[in-house]
């Protein structure tokens, strides 16, 4: 590091000398000589160039376009007039974000985290996973703000900001748990979708055949379906996206309108003890009582409850990732992700609060459906359920074939070289294929509890490394760091990865140091395998 501080400072008084002797020649095009000079020095000294008014004048003389020329220019004018729409805060980060933080979990799993760790413990797990989330989303922000983003989203901003042993071995694992946090969406639609359509237990029809295999099928053709709407790019995603929020928004609605207008009844058959709201509920569910979630099996732990509970709390890194597809990713990835965390913590703890005081705990234990069992429109649970593993499952597809791609294309892996497109191709065909494929395979590890510890840990690793490489580049004051989010400290990143590491040592302390063994060995390969790269350090 310190090697590199050393050389980026020359480079800098390299880059004042020559700016110096090209502005005093500025009206003279034909002086090739310091457009030559200066297209060398501004090429070795790009990455720390903070001014956008810099950035463009370096652009145009490292192409060799004297200022005001013609052919600048033009340049310019195809700069400004991109040939592709491209996505805003809105329909580009908030929507992807908060879409994919509210998972189908909250439909299919809130009944379960309330019945074992109760009101107290569910609340404290999604604080400390918000913690965790937010810390790592400030994170994010300052790496987003500290110059040009590309496409690969989190990977593209490390690899420039760590070089490419850091954004390779930290990628591919933001590459595996986006991948899985897909997975599990599409393994959880199968259970709203079964116990509403299934030959036998279906409360509105009996259509669609039960069985694990059946399980398996159902799963494979709707990530079928979200992969062949991601082919088409990141366009029809946020038309689907917003199309498709809006069930979203009403299902959660209704949700909270049963809380304040049901009125209190019961349903022995389903195990349905709604009381209204209640004090005496709310002491009933108000602390732990871990009990296994069927017979033969062992009792819950704080850990297997956490480690269902956080991917409930990941997502913050879809709009990071569709960085590619934003206008002005600088300002839309800090805006939009923050805005859709607060958003998504305010609705998980009404949530909490609401179904612990009206429902008593041996409905939340024996009946995981609770949520359409209590609510006055019962069919738009199930609806916003499975439109909801939809949504969530495109953001998770598109995001990890994003950031493939691009780990590819910088070569950095001998085994994703055929991944790799053609020059000038920008599609990314072969990484949505990959990803198809991989997530296809991903289907046999079970069913929504078995698939999402794997999601917590491949995210938590992900999220610890990348508050430690900003930390350490903060507390270094590296040249090539200067973000303009203001509210990023060292102290935040600081404790978004001692959280990270504590919430994976809590959930499974073996494979919290597998994981974090998989990194090393990924940044060793590329640190003895890889040819150096002109960017990162």
């Amino acid at each position: 590091m310190a090697r590199f501080l050393s050389r980026a400072g020359t480079n800098i008084d390299d880059l004042e000398r020559q700016l110096a002797r090209v502005g005093s020649n500025e009206n003279d095009t034909g002086d090739e000589a310091n457009v030559a000079s200066t297209s060398k020095a501004t090429e070795e000294t790009s990455l720390l160039v903070a001014s956008d008014h810099t950035l463009q004048y370096v652009h145009g003389r490292m192409h060799g376009d004297a200022p005001g020329s013609h052919k600048s220019k033009h340049k310019d004018a195809d700069v400004a007039i991109p040939s592709v729409r491209k996505l805003g805060t809105w329909d580009g980060v908030f929507l992807p974000v908060m879409l994919s933080i509210w998972g189908i979990l909250v439909y299919v799993r809130m009944g379960y985290f309330l019945s074992q760790v109760g009101i107290v413990g569910t609340a404290a797990s999604f604080v400390c996973g918000y913690l965790t989330t937010t810390m790592t989303t400030l994170s994010i922000s300052a790496i987003s703000t500290n110059g040009t983003v590309k496409g690969g989203g989190p990977y593209y901003m490390l690899s420039r900001s760590l070089g490419p042993e850091f954004g390779g071995s930290i990628g591919l694992m933001f590459y595996a748990g986006t991948l899985l946090s897909a997975v599990l969406n599409t393994v959880a639609f199968t259970e709203p979708l079964l116990s509403n359509f299934g030959q036998k237990q279906g409360d509105v029809s009996h259509v669609f055949p039960e069985g694990t295999n059946w399980h398996i099928l159902y799963s494979s053709i709707l990530f079928t379906l979200c992969t062949v709407i991601c082919m088409t790019g990141a366009q029809m995603f946020a038309r689907a996206s917003t199309f498709l929020s809006t069930f979203i928004i009403a299902s959660t609605g209704m949700i909270l309108l049963s809380f304040a207008t049901r009125q209190p009844f019961v349903d022995e058959e389903k195990s349905v003890y709604y009381t209204g709201w209640s004090m005496d509920t709310f002491r009933e569910n108000l602390w732990p009582d871990l009990q296994p979630i069927a017979q033969g099996r062992p009792s819950e732990t704080i850990g297997s409850v956490l480690g269902v509970l956080f991917p409930a709390c990941i997502g913050i890194m879809a709009g990071a990732s569709m960085s590619s597809s934003l206008r002005k990713p600088s300002k839309s990835i800090p805006k939009g992700t923050l805005w859709a965390v607060l958003l998504t913590f305010i609705l998980y703890m009404t949530m909490v609060l609401c179904l612990g005081a009206t429902t008593r705990r041996i409905t939340l234990r024996e009946n995981f459906n609770v949520l359409q069992e209590i609510n006055i429109l019962p069919i738009v649970v199930p609806v916003g359920a499975i439109i909801t593993s939809v949504t969530s499952t495109l953001s998770g597809v598109l995001s990890s074939a994003s950031v493939l791609q691009a780990i590819a294309k910088d070569d950095l892996f001998a085994f994703l070289r055929p991944l790799k497109q053609r020059p000038g191709n920008d599609g990314m065909t072969r990484a949505v294929l990959t990803t198809y494929v991989l997530g296809q395979m991903a289907f046999f590890v079970g069913d929504t509890n078995a698939v999402a510890p794997f999601t917590t840990m491949f995210n938590l690793i992900m999220f610890a490394f990348v508050n430690l490489a900003c930390l350490v580049l903060k507390l270094a004051a590296s040249v090539n760091f200067r973000p303009t989010f203001h509210y990023f400290k060292a102290w935040t990143a600081c404790l978004g990865a001692l959280g990270c590491f504590a919430i994976m040592c809590v959930v499974d302390v073996v494979s919290a140091l597998m994981s974090t063994a998989v990194v090393a060995v990924l940044f060793l390969y590329v640190h003895y395998t890889c040819a150096p790269k002109a960017w990162g350090d």
